[in-house]
């Protein structure tokens, strides 16, 4: 499970000693063994958005929302590994994860789920949540995120961007890499599909009844429609504002009822600054709250 990358197994055993709790038990939970058979569980109403864009100074953006159950999540961590990069990410309560996060050689991550029920995975396929967590520890640029997701597959949605304002936008997959290149220095995705070539391409490879989250596709409409309107025009404080609003009637809506952390960084203004507003934080205020990486 651990791969190239022991010091996650060393993790789990020092996790299990510290809380007197079987080294057994950890693992499976770092395996997410309650929650899904690898690529997720059933259909959920809401779900992650991710949104790369150009800013009015011509520097690169990242933005967008984590959804999933508060209970499970310990809040914001900064990691600071013996070896590679110190990141911020979010880990669940136990786990050694990363998910969505920013690192400080300035990379930054965005992810949203993405299920393939009976895809047919590489032998060499690893758990997302391991793979993402290695990218922000082993990872400094876009260029090495691609290489990564080339040696190993995974299934996720990724957008990422870095401190030299390259973008990496993909649905990558456990069965190879499925990249996006953005268009005009912007790019969003959320937990669905969006070439009908890639969805043959995974057909040929054993996926059936590919499901939805029915707000998916409204979510990345409304990212593509802030893109169109300002790309290459906007402030950071615009970007912000648009992901934080919260409308319950609206299906487009980035900050929604599953949102628990919507996040914020422009990693060539600020290359270790990491913008994150909790709304379900117990003392929240509708404000993003800069986090040093």
């Amino acid at each position: 499970m651990a791969g190239p990358w022991p010091w996650y197994l060393e993790e789990m055993h020092g996790v299990a000693e510290a809380v007197g709790v079987p080294y057994e038990q950890i693992l499976l939970l770092n395996l997410r063994s309650w929650q899904y058979n690898y690529y997720g569980a059933g259909p959920v109403e809401t779900g992650c958005s991710s949104l790369a864009i150009t800013l009015s100074g011509g520097q690169i953006a990242a933005a967008g929302a984590l959804d999933d159950p508060i209970e499970f999540y310990c809040g914001p961590v900064r990691i600071v590994p013996e070896k590679g990069r110190r990141f911020i990410s979010f880990p669940i309560t136990g786990t050694s994860w990363a998910n969505r996060g920013m690192n400080s050689e300035g990379l930054a991550v965005g992810i949203s789920s993405q299920l393939l029920p009976q895809l047919r995975r590489l032998k060499h396929a690893v758990i997302q949540d391991i793979a993402m967590r290695a990218i922000l520890q082993t990872c400094g640029t876009v260029g090495e995120v691609r290489e990564f997701c080339r040696e190993h597959p995974f299934t996720m949605n990724l957008v990422c961007v870095d401190r030299h304002g390259g973008i990496f936008s993909a649905q990558h997959t456990a069965a190879g890499l499925l990249e996006l290149p953005p268009i005009a220095g912007a790019s969003a995705l959320t937990n669905h599909l969006v070439e009908d070539e890639h969805i043959h391409w995974l057909c040929d490879h054993g996926v059936r009844n590919i499901s939805e989250s029915p707000t998916s596709r409204p979510r990345r409409g409304n990212l593509l429609a802030f893109i169109r309107r300002r790309n290459g025009k906007c402030l950071p404080d615009e970007v912000m504002r648009f992901i934080a609003v919260r409308d319950d009637n609206n299906p487009g809506s980035i900050h929604n009822p599953g949102s628990i952390y919507l996040t914020y960084c422009c990693p060539q203004a600020s290359g270790r600054t990491f913008w994150i507003m909790q709304p379900k934080g117990p003392q929240f205020r509708p404000a993003f709250d800069p986090f040093e990486v």
